[in-house]
């Protein structure tokens, strides 16, 4: 079958613009209103995957001749070519022909233009920036205010009642018949069946996550952990010593002291799990590329001493912009991020971390040359 319309590019360097080609072939796509979009899409690499684009460029016009060529300036690519292990960031081309009445003439290609490779780095990216918490429970209630020991059993007691009843009313509507059921119906909303207890468990499994969040933000208490000063420009010459860059002030002492400075890029995207009414969007920010900025431990730091006092040195930014891409973020929930944070990790307490702004990146100082 022969397509209606083709679409070719050509990079022009020298003017510094993409040639677009149209090539016409159906009779009844002359003399029709016509569009194109180039777009940055973020494609998911999942079995149910979830995309996302954002325009860049578009322009409208006639199908007056079969041939047709117009130029985009390759300003309008902002961003670049990628091709991770959860994402890959290409841009589209969109033809688009208003000649029917149903199912217009449409032409999709992929534009491959400036494709950004960095080095792999083998280091374990996930246990950098989210290493294992190794706590006393025990231990860490009672270093915290009783104001948080109270708030902390409060929220277990909570959590376990919550949990319980939910699961119990998901196992009782399970052997129930649909007309005695409590809360879980045995059909979704699209008339499927649906299993009342899979959908208690998941109910469950996402109010006990909530609840364990909000224990570790009181088992946290047992100190203050900030920033005392990030600067608004941050690029390859920036040198911050510890002192200057975080503040911290514990109300018992600190053993078994590690502080680290990491970064990362983090693979941003979506992708649909479940059947019927249980389906779901599922967001995911996997981290890759993995850099130890800074490490530095203290065996003991007195409580009410400031815990930088404790670390000596400087924390040097210049291996993230060898190793890490520049920011590609196609929306929200899609693309490529630059993520920093400052780590205070304990043996018998809840780990401290600052995740640091990158709002004074910029994307010319990530590659190579710096330039």
């Amino acid at each position: 079958m022969v397509a209606d319309a083709t679409m070719m590019f050509e990079i022009d360097e020298e003017r510094d613009v993409v040639e677009v080609q149209i090539q016409i072939f159906d009779e009844d796509s002359i003399g029709r209103d016509a569009t194109f979009v180039l777009s940055q899409r973020v494609r998911v690499k999942d079995h149910d995957p979830v995309h996302e684009s954002k325009e860049l460029y578009r322009y409208d016009f006639r199908t007056d001749q079969r041939t047709i060529t117009f130029t985009v300036p390759t300003s309008k690519f902002t961003g670049f070519c990628y091709d991770g292990r959860e994402v890959e960031i290409e841009y589209q081309g969109v033809l688009k022909i208003d000649d029917a009445i149903f199912f217009d003439t449409t032409v999709t290609e992929e534009v491959t233009y400036n494709l950004l490779k960095k080095p792999k780095i083998q280091r374990d990216a996930d246990t950098l920036i989210d290493p294992r918490d190794h706590f006393n429970f025990v231990a860490n209630l009672g270093a915290i205010p009783i104001r948080n020991k109270l708030a902390t059993l409060v929220l277990v007691f909570v959590g376990m009642i919550v949990i319980t009843v939910n699961t119990g009313i998901g196992c009782h509507d399970q052997l129930s018949p649909e007309s005695q059921t409590f809360l879980y119906s045995h059909r979704g909303s699209d008339g499927d069946s649906s299993s009342p207890l899979m959908q208690s468990l998941i109910g469950s499994g996402a109010a006990g996550a909530g609840i364990w969040l909000a224990i570790r933000r009181q088992l946290r208490k047992y100190m203050t952990f900030r920033f005392k000063h990030v600067p608004n420009r941050i690029d390859r010459t920036t040198e911050v010593p510890v002192e200057q860059l975080i503040h911290g002030l514990a109300g018992v002492e600190l053993n078994d002291v590690t502080l680290r400075v990491v970064a990362c890029n983090l693979e941003k995207g979506q992708y649909m799990r479940g059947s019927g009414s249980n389906r779901r969007r599922v967001s995911f920010s996997e981290p890759i590329q993995g850099v130890l900025l800074y490490k530095q431990k203290a065996r003991t730091i007195p409580r009410k001493q400031p815990v930088e006092n404790s670390f000596e040195g400087t924390v040097k930014f210049a291996p993230m912009f060898d190793a890490l891409y520049p920011p590609a973020v196609v929306s929200s929930s899609h693309g490529l991020s630059v993520y920093w944070e400052v780590q205070l990790l304990l043996d018998k307490l809840v780990d401290q971390e600052l995740v640091g702004s990158t709002a004074g990146f910029l994307e010319e100082d990530f590659f190579s040359d710096g330039s």
